[in-house]
């Protein structure tokens, strides 16, 4: 179970976010349901390595240190997608990953009952694999 999602703030900014994602459905002629949760997106805040400012007076006996924050967006689908990247930095696009592992999403959940004949199963399945192979 995901949770609820959650946003957290610092100083009034965005710090961080943990955004789930619930999908239900429901056939009722057939007396079907199908219910799927999963985390679908994270955003996190944290320091910029190499990247600090420090300020000294020794007059007044100051310090004044600041380092630079990066923002890391995850997001995450029940298709096996990952995307990957930082926000807010120029001339890094976010990445689009395929996950290794096989797809679960997006079968037809309820099918109508003339595909699940042999005959149409075959064919069906043969187009499908053609698409695959098509892009």
């Amino acid at each position: 179970m995901v949770g609820d999602s959650v946003v957290l703030r610092s100083g009034g900014r965005l710090a961080g976010a943990r955004l789930g994602c619930h999908v239900r459905e429901e056939d009722s002629g057939r007396r079907e349901t199908f219910s799927a949760e999963w985390l679908d997106l994270e955003l996190s805040t944290r320091p910029e390595e190499g990247w600090c400012r420090r300020e000294v007076d020794t007059q007044h006996r100051e310090t004044l240190e600041h380092r630079g924050e990066t923002r890391v967006l995850e997001q995450r689908s029940p298709w096996g997608v990952l995307r990957l990247g930082c926000l807010g930095t120029p001339g890094t696009p976010i990445t689009q990953h395929l996950l290794p592992y096989a797809r679960t999403l997006p079968l037809p959940l309820f099918a109508p009952p003339d595909l699940r004949g042999a005959k149409l199963a075959r064919t069906l399945s043969r187009s499908l694999s053609h698409e695959a192979q098509r892009g």
